[in-house]
């Protein structure tokens, strides 16, 4: 077949390659200028010294142009026509647009010049696209292969062969970032059944890799109507770092994280939307915490809280540019956290989320109905928690406060990101707070076992286990699930988060973000700052106390002495003008002072605290009869707060039971002398019945039952990593394992502190203490620490 005889809907672009339409279109151009000259002068024209000095110079580029683009695709006497044609209608096209400067183009005779010149072109340009129809035919064959990238007929016989009867290729198929897609028409096997035929399929077809097939339902909604991707790019094993891009941006719209295993962005849209993260250590949680928090301090109507129970680790990088009082890129010094409020504490943990809850309620008041579109005034509040288990498995308060929370904080802009370790019940407070998740992500597991408490539905077709590296994961949101689409693969952006540099050298990639982030983020509005008060959210930076996490990391006294811990300015650095104060009519922004301001002002509470001692105090013993009718009226509103409904069948004392057989160890607990205590403690209420006692312990991973009518508790895989084994010279494990480490550390650098050794060796904050207390009985260091927490190194390293 002659390039003149090929089909028109087999020609990729018609305007490249078409013979008459080409000049037509070129025509049709060149005339439209014209039109747009004439305009531009209005009729005064072009001096014809300036018309010849941009069109001489114009038709010899073009014409040299041609000659040596042709060199190596045609013979001489073919490059000369080609040269000689693009010389004429380029001339021709420069004499036509000064003549138009000059006189109208708007008359029928004008446009009936245009045409008779395009008319007697269009042979020759048929000429030269004849001496051009080896090139033309490349560049189709290119084109085709890019637009008809499979055999349908080979991806039927696969399907046959794998037991899937019935599937039809469409002729659609199209390509993808990762590779391509085939639209498939299901006449006999259901879309569920050829799910697991996708593996024998792949190894059938013999170059593909494992895992390159996903078949996802249709656009359609129809039943028989399936698109199979097909990924020839490995995406999963690639690194794609996080952009460097610092424009603003907004919460209401989706945030980019990474990549699809398609090739195509994820992005994922915070606002009404919970999402729960689990996966194993090293399996890129922080890092991918690092890039949700880098995306949402660039939106400029969302505000970040963070609970690390982690003693901070992840919230001190972004933290350290305003403690350190650096300066941004325009010189500005940075004066305010870039996080608004950080907790690294239980008591912290809890004071923060009862705030969060108490800025649901207090929107939820005041709005008129409908839900609140987050602005700079209104601000979404994003709570992020980082080792959530630290809170969902030992504290029944904030397991009640994050379920309010997340009930609650949807339509008032509050909403909650929570990363654990496990998908299971302690790690993330139990079912109730995992059936509130919107979206779950889900890392890499050393066993595919997992995969059931991530995504429980998708257990069969989701392995966790085979994810690729770290920063690989499975998102399932509420579209994938409405759609049947199920967890998709994607490869998180790498934002690098370690201390220092292969080389040795500082690294400070997340403060440098931070440098570049500080002040698009807003403040809280004043309402709802007026919400959090009465959970300390003024004084949650100025209260020591409440930070000495971040003060012992930059060095200063975690105490309050009667002193200000940090003077104020001198005579040679004038004080900075403190900004103006948020204002709930103009929503002016009132950026927060430097940690310096915060820790000057706790002289003045501490006055107010000698005070109230000096003021006459209530009895002890009046006081503490106050207290334990608090107490137990707190305990009564916490057990009316989750008495079960039709929706939520839980017994309150399910966990409570739970406790009693962790807390009996290896004697174990009958269910007996579960009935009898329940009927001791709890007079007034009706006992659960054995059989629901019994399903309690038999739903729950560490509860055993080794013999007749004994049930154990059993630590399981996850629980073992965070147990301490003495051992004979009293240390343990964990501390040996480290000991010497810190011994050279400690010795060459001259310097020990709890977070000197918690930064240097990525250890616990109890193992930081209990490695202090080992060198100091070896005579390493001073048992006694200065005022600012660092013991004097009494070995030099020489010794």
């Amino acid at each position: 077949m002659s390039m003149f005889d090929r089909p028109r809907n087999h020609e990729p672009i018609p305007w490249r390659h078409g013979t008459i339409t080409t000049p037509l279109y070129t025509a049709a151009t060149v005339y439209a200028g014209s039109l747009v000259m004439d305009l531009a002068t209005d009729g005064t024209g072009f001096p014809i010294a300036l018309m010849g000095l941009g069109s001489v110079p114009g038709i010899v580029a073009a014409a040299a142009s041609r000659w040596f683009r042709t060199k190596h695709q045609a013979s001489l006497p073919a490059r000369i026509f080609h040269t000689a044609f693009t010389a004429t209608w380029t001339t021709a096209t420069y004499a036509w647009l000064t003549w138009a400067s000059y006189d109208s183009p708007w008359t029928m005779a004008s446009a009936a010049t245009v045409a008779i010149a395009t008319a007697a072109l269009t042979p020759a340009y048929a000429v030269d696209r004849y001496l051009r129809h080896d090139v033309i035919a490349a560049q189709w064959a290119e084109e085709a292969k890019q637009n008809q990238v499979v055999d349908g007929n080979e991806w039927e016989v696969l399907f046959e062969q794998a037991g899937a009867r019935g599937v039809k290729v469409q002729p659609d198929s199209f390509t993808t970032r990762g590779g391509y897609a085939l639209p498939l028409k299901l006449t006999a096997t259901p879309y569920a059944q050829i799910l697991p035929m996708l593996p024998m399929i792949e190894t059938k077809k013999g170059d593909l890799r494992t895992g390159a097939l996903d078949l996802r339902p249709g656009d359609s909604g129809l039943a028989s109507d399936a698109v199979l991707y097909v990924s020839t790019r490995d995406v999963m094993s690639e690194s794609v770092d996080l952009p460097a891009d610092t424009h603003p941006l907004t919460i209401t719209e989706p945030l980019t994280l990474g990549v699809l295993e398609s090739g195509e962005p994820f992005e994922i849209k915070f606002r009404q939307n919970s999402v729960f993260i689990a996966g194993k250590k090293g399996s890129g949680k922080s890092v991918l915490l690092h890039c949700i928090i880098s995306v949402i301090t660039r939106c400029t109507d969302a505000v970040i809280w963070m609970i690390d129970m982690a003693e901070g680790n992840t919230a001190k990088r972004w933290l350290r540019p305003w403690v350190e009082q650096w300066k941004d890129q325009h010189g500005r010094l940075i004066d305010r956290p870039i996080l608004d409020w950080v907790a690294t504490s239980v008591e912290e943990a809890v004071r923060l989320l009862k705030a969060s809850v108490a800025v649901a309620d207090g929107r939820a008041r005041r709005m008129p109905g409908g839900k609140i579109r987050p602005t700079a005034n209104i601000p979404a509040l994003i709570v992020i928690t980082d080792e959530n288990p630290e809170l969902m498995s030992r504290v029944p308060e904030a397991i009640q406060e994050k379920v309010r929370g997340i009930k609650k904080g949807r339509k008032a802009a509050v909403d909650y990101i929570d990363a654990a370790q496990r998908g299971t019940g302690p790690n993330t407070g139990g079912g109730e707070v995992m059936s509130q998740y919107d979206t779950v992500i889900g890392g890499r597991f050393p066993k595919k076992g997992e995969g059931q408490f991530v995504f429980p539905d998708y257990f069969q077709r989701v392995d966790l286990s085979t994810l690729p590296g770290n920063g690989s994961f499975y998102v399932l949101d509420e579209q994938r699930s409405k759609t049947r689409m199920g967890p998709e693969k994607f490869k998180g952006y790498f934002v690098f988060d370690d201390d220092e540099h292969p080389d040795g050298t500082e690294a400070r990639v997340i403060e440098e973000k931070a440098v570049e982030r500080w002040d698009i983020r807003p403040d809280l509005d004043q309402q709802s700052q007026a919400d959090a008060e009465p959970y300390g959210y003024s004084t949650r930076w100025e209260d020591k106390t409440r930070i000495a996490w971040l003060l012992d990391a930059i060095g200063l006294p975690t105490h309050n002495p009667a002193t200000p811990a940090a003077p104020g300015p001198t005579p040679q650095e004038p004080a900075r003008p403190s900004r103006p104060s948020a204002s709930a009519a103009t929503g002016t922004i009132a950026p927060l002072p430097s940690i310096d301001s915060y820790i000057q002002r706790s002289k003045q509470h501490q006055n107010q605290e000698q005070q109230e001692a000096t003021e006459p105090q209530l009895d002890p013993a009046a006081l503490e009869r106050v207290l334990a009718e608090a107490e137990k009226l707190t305990k009564q509103a916490a057990v009316d707060l989750i008495k079960p409904t039709k929706k939520d069948r839980r017994h309150p004392r399910r966990d409570e039971v739970t406790d009693w057989v962790r807390d009996a160890g290896g004697d174990g607990i009958t269910v007996a002398d579960v009935r009898a205590r329940l009927e001791a403690l709890y007079p007034g209420e009706t006992p659960p019945s054995d059989t629901a006692i019994q399903n309690w312990f038999a739903a729950h991973p560490n509860i055993q039952k080794p013999g007749r009518g004994l049930y154990v508790w059993t630590t399981d895989e996850a629980d073992t990593t965070e147990d301490q084994v003495e051992t004979d010279d009293g240390l343990t494990d964990q501390v040996n394992a480290v000991l010497g480490e810190a011994t050279e550390l400690v010795v060459a650098k001259q310097h020990a502190s709890a977070a000197f050794l918690q930064r240097n060796l990525r250890v616990r904050w109890d193992i930081a203490n209990d490695l202090l207390k080992a060198l100091a009985a070896t005579g390493i260091i001073s048992p006694n620490p200065d005022e600012h927490g660092n013991h004097p190194v009494l070995r030099k390293p020489q010794d």
